[in-house]
């Protein structure tokens, strides 16, 4: 990990410079940890069921935003970054009733590369730059 997130800001700071009112690349740090610390690790309901959350992190936009301190237009484009990456396996829409919530599923402890990237099942996860907005 130690080497993934240099690799990120580098490419984003490569792709963007410094201009501009982009978002701080460096919020990617707080928010893919701040995801990993909400991970659901209960196999099961409290009635025995197996949970359906089991292994997402469930946090809303407006409690992300608020904790980290970023704009909730902020994290979409950090999501996006992490999952072309690899750092996020999965992102989910999920309603219940007439709430809508995201559900992340975050990868724990990813391997990762000498030069910065995410190495998943031996292959290199090479990111879309395109998601770099």
């Amino acid at each position: 990990m130690r080497k993934v997130f240099p690799c990120i800001i580098n490419e984003f700071i490569a792709l963007h410079g410094r201009k501009g009112r982009l978002p701080q690349i460096r919020d990617i740090i707080a928010l893919y940890f701040y995801l990993l610390s909400y991970v659901d690790r209960n196999e099961l309901q409290p009635n025995g069921v197996p949970s359906e959350r089991f292994g997402a992190s469930v946090p809303s936009k407006a409690k992300i935003a608020a904790d980290l301190g970023v704009a909730e237009s902020r994290i979409k484009p950090l999501v996006e970054i992490l999952q072309t990456h690899g750092l996020l396996l999965d992102v989910v829409d999920k309603r219940e009733g007439t709430k809508r919530y995201k559900w992340y599923y975050v990868s724990h402890c990813p391997r990762s590369s000498d030069d910065g990237y995410v190495v998943n099942d031996d292959e290199k996860i090479v990111p879309d730059l395109s998601k770099y907005k």
